[in-house]
């Protein structure tokens, strides 16, 4: 399960993305407009190599609320095995 209680906060996010790995999968998380966007991909590679049509994310509200929703689908996409 991800778990980023204590390791990530909105100020970070404000700056800067967020990127991440997890039995095999990749995830990031980053400010997008006035959205926080998620997504995922299968590794090896980082986002920026990684071909578009194997990401696929969602976007949520750029708040703390919102910051924890992206963190629940992430494990939900990780569970269900869509990344």
């Amino acid at each position: 399960m991800i778990d980023l209680h204590g390791q990530i906060s909105m100020g970070f996010l404000k700056k800067r993305g967020f990127t991440g790995s997890y039995k095999g999968r990749r995830y990031l998380l980053q400010k997008k407009g006035e959205s926080l966007e998620a997504v995922v991909w299968p590794e090896p590679f980082n986002f920026e190599t990684t071909e578009e049509e194997k990401k696929h994310g969602k976007e949520f509200p750029f708040h703390e609320e919102g910051l924890w929703e992206a963190v629940a689908w992430l494990n939900q996409e990780f569970e269900a095995g869509h990344f």
